[in-house]
């Protein structure tokens, strides 16, 4: 009786001791295949780092679920009516919320924008894009709580900038950012702050104590996890040693859609899939400069050709499960997509009408030649990616169907996207072809004016400022690209955007392979967080961790 009695004692002891105590933190694990580059999302340009820097990073103004401009620094969205914006659109004044500090305890304040501001503008940092920026004249700071910027031209998707608000007191007297603790460490105003970066391992996040809501938050500590692959990433979301995981493929979608111990968050997107074309020579000395044109994909009738050799549909059935849409242009869909452009149809003999006419002929073995040279093209995406590699693999098929060789040679995302300073292939232009995922935000002036105008090349002379990575010039894109940054009808600027697509259509800087649903993964004890296909940014998961939640069992 006696030994009945302890054997239950010790059982019920060691029940009490697996289970959380009341009180106890609560924790969640992300996984990101992707290691962050850093986490200065006006430096780095992988659409990690906007996942990542959202718990501590805020913006004045953000993007809720229903595509509505919500308030987040500033006290209200600045509108006419409210007397935040001026008649003819050149002043924007925001009224910054009180009582914000960041999470070193410092207050925020109106210097911090104006810093931001100036922090863009300086020629010695390398950030990736002055899109905007360069359009103010001014930033007047008359106290604590109000901003005044001053346009020198009405710039439409002003509600956009200061995403996220850069801290003064940190930055403020460094030479240039592009090096600093802070983008490692970074201090924020948000409801996290990160506490550590093991690299290839993790980054933690604890509840940010200066935060002004931190009473509501409920996660106590956050962490990105960094693993090899998605599919790695499925294995632990399964197994429970992760409780969400980033950035999903729609192929992945049915190993995971009746799994009642899994929840799926799904949602349009304004992402493409695509594949970015060289314009100029990739070869040192001349390497980015869009004066000396590559020697193969320099020609229109080539990059057309490649176009036709692809067939979409295949691709998307075979490898997506029917789960994506063929890619059509730089807006998928929305107020300002184009909805009279349509997927470019398979078409192998038009491809090979097309190299044929541009003097490619017929090689020994089926591949094309011109002038003693081999129309052999390198393609590169990044590793560990399986659905991109099997991509890869189905092209390099149909391309060699026309008589286009091309082979594959991938790196990790972190050298694919990395930034001037780093001296990346893409920022210098030391590349054939690049295949990646990427996308306009809730406007699309930022993404559109930065891939596909002129002024936004990457020089030396501009640090490497802008993602005009195909090199291509052109007056009629850079023409309607202006009039749809600058005009106060949002009529004009619709046209605008419709006609800028379809230059893009004729000129085929990017070859669109298909749409992109933002599919991510957690586990079904997570709570709170909310589908959200819209972004400043980017649109990502995290975008409202303030709110979330885990049921521990």
């Amino acid at each position: 009786m006696i030994r009945k009695g302890c054997a239950l004692l010790l059982l019920t002891l060691a029940v009490f001791s697996l289970a959380p105590a009341a009180g106890a933190e609560k924790t969640i694990t992300l996984g990101i295949y992707q290691e962050p580059e850093n986490l200065n999302t006006y430096i780095g340009v992988q659409t990690v780092i906007t996942y990542v820097h959202k718990p501590f990073a805020e913006y004045l103004i953000d993007v809720n679920e229903k595509g509505e401009y919500v308030p987040v620094l500033a006290a209200e969205v600045p509108t006419v009516e409210n007397g935040g914006v001026s008649k003819d659109g050149l002043t924007i004044t925001y009224k910054l919320r009180k009582g914000v500090k960041w999470s070193d305890g410092a207050p925020f304040t109106s210097a911090d924008v104006k810093f931001t501001w100036e922090a863009v503008l300086n020629p010695k940092n390398l950030v990736k894009s002055k899109s905007g920026y360069d359009q103010i004249q001014s930033v007047e700071t008359p106290d604590e709580h109000t901003a005044v910027v001053k346009y020198k031209e009405f710039y439409a998707p002003y509600l956009t900038r200061f995403s996220p608000v850069l801290p003064k007191h940190i930055l403020g007297k460094l030479e240039n950012i592009n090096d600093a603790p802070y983008n490692r460490m970074p201090v924020g105003t948000g409801p996290f702050m990160v506490t550590e970066w093991a690299s290839g391992n993790y980054i933690a996040m604890a509840k940010n104590p200066h935060y002004r809501n931190a009473d509501k938050v409920k996660i106590d500590k956050l962490f990105f996890k960094i693993i090899p692959s998605r599919e790695v990433g499925i294995a632990q979301l399964q197994a429970g040693d992760i409780d969400g995981v980033w950035d999903l493929i729609e192929a992945q979608i049915p190993m995971m859609e009746n799994n009642p111990a899994l929840a799926l968050d799904l949602s349009n997107s304004l992402t493409s899939e695509r594949l970015i074309l060289n314009h100029s020579t990739p070869v040192p000395p001349n390497n980015g400069n869009p004066d000396f044109p590559h020697p193969i994909l320099g020609d229109l009738k080539v990059r057309q050709a490649i176009d036709c050799a692809i067939d979409r549909k295949a691709i998307v059935d075979k490898l997506l499960f029917g789960k994506a849409k063929p890619g059509t242009t730089e807006i998928a869909h929305g107020w300002a997509s184009n909805p009279d452009i349509k997927p470019v149809a398979h078409d192998p003999e038009k491809a090979k009408k097309l190299l044929e006419a541009a003097g490619w002929k017929a090689g020994p073995d089926g591949i094309r030649q011109k002038d003693g040279k081999r129309l052999r093209l390198k393609i590169t995406t990044t590793t560990g990616n399986k659905l991109r590699e099997m991509v890869q693999q189905v092209m390099v098929d149909q391309m060699k169907q026309v008589g286009i060789e091309f082979y594959i040679e991938n790196v990790p995302s972190s050298v694919l996207f990395g930034s001037w300073a780093n001296d990346a292939d893409r920022k210098k232009g030391r590349y054939d072809i690049m295949m990646y995922t990427t996308g306009p935000g809730i406007d699309p002036q930022q993404q559109f004016e930065g891939y596909f105008h002129s002024k936004n090349i990457p020089t030396e002379a501009n640090g490497g400022s802008g993602y005009n990575y195909t090199r291509h010039r052109d007056a009629e894109l850079d023409k309607w690209l202006d009039v749809a940054g600058k005009s106060t009808s949002m009529a004009d600027r619709v046209n605008a955007y419709r006609m800028a697509q379809k230059r893009v259509y004729e000129i085929v800087p990017h070859i669109y392979l298909y749409q992109r649903l933002t599919v991510h993964g957690f586990r079904s004890n997570v709570k709170g967080w909310k589908s959200n296909g819209n972004g400043i940014i980017d649109a990502v998961e995290t975008w409202n961790i303030a709110d979330w939640d885990i049921d521990k069992k």
